[in-house]
């Protein structure tokens, strides 16, 4: 008895393992990788962002946009890593100013945003990333403006900058209207410095509002209801939107996250800029 025991739980930590390995797997098109490997290829195409860019534990645009027919030759670079803030992307830009790119897409704020919402919240980040200072809409506004002019300056990508999706989907929310803020904070930005924006929010935002059937479920701090979707996600057959469905989301897999629905958004948005009809 005891036996089986030992050996069901020795399975479980080896098959948590493997989940945890492929949620978090960095892509292999990063910045650094591509700076090595394929820089001969054009347009070179810089995605910045945080696991909704990363695409390991969501819908994973970026990759769908690299196997898109009409973008055969272009070098699509992948430099999403979860749970990352506005501060973790100033630290790579070094390595965009090397690669000299066509176009940067980036879509920051969700962690910024998590992060200003209870000490609890901005605990994890500081421990995470050893963080000195607090969050906020200032440092926010102000790590976003760094990382705009420096690509301006010493590159001549074409920008574009997204606002940071919806936190949940009640819209009465506290964590749903702090994601409009920071939309709203990011527009400003990119109207400041003339740079393309999309609105991301503003358009999951409307759309949810079409829908009346379906039931508004609010961002709630849970760290293991995240976990066991993403669980299921690599250990079954389930889709991000299946996944989303069951949580009473329907752009989203787990109140953060964008599933198949959402992130063909953000999708369309990308290739509106890229291809020309």
């Amino acid at each position: 008895m005891k036996k089986s025991f030992l050996l069901i739980f020795l399975f479980l930590i080896v098959f948590q393992s493997c989940v945890v390995f492929q949620a978090t797997k960095v892509p292999s098109n990063n910045l650094k990788g591509s700076l090595v490997s394929a820089v001969s290829k054009s347009p070179k195409i810089v995605f910045l962002g945080d696991s909704i860019t990363h695409g390991r534990v969501s819908y994973d645009y970026v990759e769908s946009i690299r196997k898109h027919p009409k973008l055969n030759d272009a070098l699509v670079v992948n430099e999403g890593i979860n749970s990352r803030l506005t501060v973790q992307i100033i630290e790579q830009l070094d390595s965009v100013v090397s690669l000299q790119p066509d176009f940067v897409f980036i879509l920051i704020g969700t962690n910024d945003l998590k992060a200003t919402l209870s000490k609890k919240e901005y605990d994890r980040y500081a421990s995470l990333w050893n963080l000195k200072d607090p969050a906020s809409e200032e440092s926010f506004v102000q790590n976003l403006t760094k990382i705009v002019t420096r690509i301006k300056k010493e590159t001549k990508a074409k920008l574009i900058l997204f606002s940071p999706p919806i936190l949940g989907e009640d819209p009465n929310s506290l964590p749903f209207l702090r994601s409009k803020r920071f939309a709203e904070l990011t527009k400003e930005v990119s109207k400041k410095e003339n740079v393309l924006y999309k609105p991301l929010h503003e358009t999951l935002t409307s759309r949810l509002s079409s829908i009346n059937f379906h039931k508004k479920t609010p961002y709630i701090q849970n760290t293991w209801s995240m976990y066991w979707t993403i669980l299921k996600y690599y250990s079954t057959t389930y889709s991000w939107n299946d996944l989303g469905d069951a949580n009473g989301y329907y752009y989203l897999t787990d109140a953060i996250h964008l599933n198949e629905r959402g992130g063909q958004i953000i999708e369309k948005m990308i290739l509106e800029t890229l291809i020309t009809p």
